[in-house]
């Protein structure tokens, strides 16, 4: 067999593969809001805690307030 069909037969594989066929690609859908909740401690949990916890508690529940709470409406 020939070397030069083979690479054009190659060469086609690899072109159709690439072709974009109006397929969408699949959506990414964000649930996270659907199980993550803001944390909620006691004032015994804020004693007992060391600074680098309450930073995290603290980050945790500004992203969730940022991008989970809903919005009050205008008035």
């Amino acid at each position: 067999m020939s070397s030069k069909p083979l690479m054009i037969f190659l060469t086609m594989m690899f072109l159709a593969s690439c072709v974009n066929r109006g397929v969408s690609p699949p959506a990414v859908i964000d649930t996270a809001c659907d199980w993550v909740r803001p944390i909620y401690l006691s004032g015994h949990d804020i004693d007992a805690m060391d600074m680098q916890t309450k930073r995290a508690v603290l980050t945790h529940n500004q992203t969730w307030q940022k991008n989970c709470q809903i919005p009050m409406a205008s008035q």
